[in-house]
């Protein structure tokens, strides 16, 4: 169960995203040559963010469009919704969770922000529907700015056999600026963990019915 301050806040957060940030240009935006390649994967974009695993900065390579399920219904165009589990996944079979840190009330560092401009990441989808957790006043917004962090426990992070695959989104709100800088220092889901376990600055994961397609790569 979220506090209600921490959700007043990051409804305050999305807000003074949409009329300060919404302008920006995204550094994750697909390159020339991935515009060249698309036609080869199905309409998508093909180009890479980073993301954090196990301590360290990997790379997530995208070459397909973002999945959301049908259910539960979504106010937004993209059909994606967040604060409900999706009613199918895009295949059978166990799939990895990847964990959509979102800076709330607050905006940290650029270099700190794998996707930081609102409404605007390759194979993301540009609206998401969070009516379910803030009110009907939230059902179509920009996808607001994030970082991503995958599970260490190869059991889980590998569940695509180490190919590229889908990914389920969990969402994590950070509202503490302190909180969101030992995450960075700690890029490990252990470390969202022990903050989660503490309980201050932070929510619990929040489900939704979007799925996200990548390889993940080292860092180079």
């Amino acid at each position: 169960m979220h506090s209600r301050p921490l959700l007043v806040s990051l409804s305050f957060a999305v807000v003074a995203a949409l009329a300060g940030c919404a302008d920006q240009r995204s550094p994750n935006e697909p390159s020339r040559l991935a515009s060249a390649n698309h036609d080869a994967h199905g309409g998508a974009d093909v180009g890479f963010t980073d993301g954090w695993q196990n301590g360290k900065t990997v790379a997530f390579f995208y070459t397909k469009q973002f999945f959301c399920s049908d259910g539960p219904p979504s106010g937004a165009p993209s059909g994606c919704e967040v604060g409900a589990d999706g009613t199918a996944d895009p295949r059978p079979g166990p799939i990895p969770v990847l964990y959509v840190m979102t800076p709330t009330g607050f905006r940290p560092a650029e270099s700190t922000l794998q996707c930081p401009t609102i409404g605007n990441c390759i194979d993301h989808p540009s609206t998401i529907d969070l009516s379910r957790v803030f009110g009907p006043g939230f059902a179509n917004v920009p996808l607001p700015a994030h970082s991503h962090i995958i599970d260490s426990d190869l059991s889980e992070s590998q569940a695509n056999g180490g190919q590229a695959g889908w990914w389920e989104i969990n969402v994590i709100g950070v509202s503490s600026p302190a909180v969101w800088d030992q995450i960075v220092a700690g890029k490990s889901l252990a470390t969202v963990r022990a903050l989660q376990a503490k309980g201050v600055g932070i929510t619990s994961d929040i489900l939704s019915n979007a799925y996200l397609f990548f390889g993940v790569r080292p860092k180079t």
